[in-house]
This record gives C-alpha cells, sequence and structure tokens, in this order.
C-alpha cells in the first residue's frame, strides 16, 4: 500500500506530499508569498533584517533573505566571524536554525542570503 498523500494548497499550485504520521504536512507559504523576517547569531546578536521568500515545509525548508538592511554584516558574520548557522525568525513568530547556503552580492542588485533550514520553522514555546 503507497504511504498516504495530502493535497497541500499554496497559492501557485497543488501539489502533493507525503503525509507524516497520517498527518498532512505543514506548509509554507509559496515562493511568491513573503514574510519579514531576522536573521541572528544563535546568541540572539541580529545580524540583518530582511525578506524572506520560503520553499519547502515547515519541517524541511530553504529561504532566499532579500532587501537586507545591513548586507555587509552577512560578508561579516561568515567571512570576519566564522558563523556558519544561524536562527531566522519570522514575523509570525516561527523561528528556527539555519545554515549558509550562498549569498549573492553582484553590484546594482538586490543582496541576498540563502538559507538551509536545520531544524524544523517552529512557533516559539509560550514562556
Amino acid at each position: 500500500m503507497a504511504p498516504a498523500e495530502a493535497a497541500v494548497r499554496t497559492d501557485e499550485a497543488l501539489i502533493l506530499q507525503p503525509a507524516i504520521d497520517g498527518r498532512p504536512p505543514h506548509p509554507l507559504p509559496a515562493v511568491a508569498a513573503q514574510r519579514a523576517a531576522t536573521m541572528s547569531t544563535l546568541d540572539g546578536d541580529v545580524i540583518t533584517h530582511g525578506v524572506a521568500a520560503l520553499r519547502g515545509t515547515a519541517e524541511a525548508w530553504t529561504a532566499t533573505l532579500a532587501h537586507l538592511d545591513q548586507p555587509g554584516a552577512v560578508a561579516t558574520a561568515y567571512f570576519a566571524r566564522g558563523i556558519r548557522e544561524v536562527m531566522l525568525s519570522l514575523n509570525d513568530g516561527r523561528a528556527a536554525r539555519a545554515r549558509f547556503v550562498g549569498t549573492s552580492f553582484a553590484p546594482g542588485a538586490d543582496r541576498t542570503c540563502e538559507l538551509r533550514g536545520l531544524e524544523p520553522l517552529r512557533h516559539a514555546a509560550a514562556a
């Protein structure tokens, strides 16, 4: 018997994804849907703010962070401070650790940062 599949509706298409433990995966918005986000160190020091375009599910995701308010801070964090893992916090309250995958600093173009999630995006636990 094939694993159960769940229909996940995005703004762009209907995608079939395997269900996890009989529950449908938690979809992220389509890439066209973007969220304000903050990238910080694992210790909580803010690196930059920007707009995150998310792909995947809350359990397995990647993001492009664009419109960075401090684009030079990304290069400084990576090259000068040796930071490879960061925390991405979304304006909807979800956050997760992520790893730098790449950056784009082409002259005259928007500076972007590519991230790969290392853990599921979750809402912060109530204190």
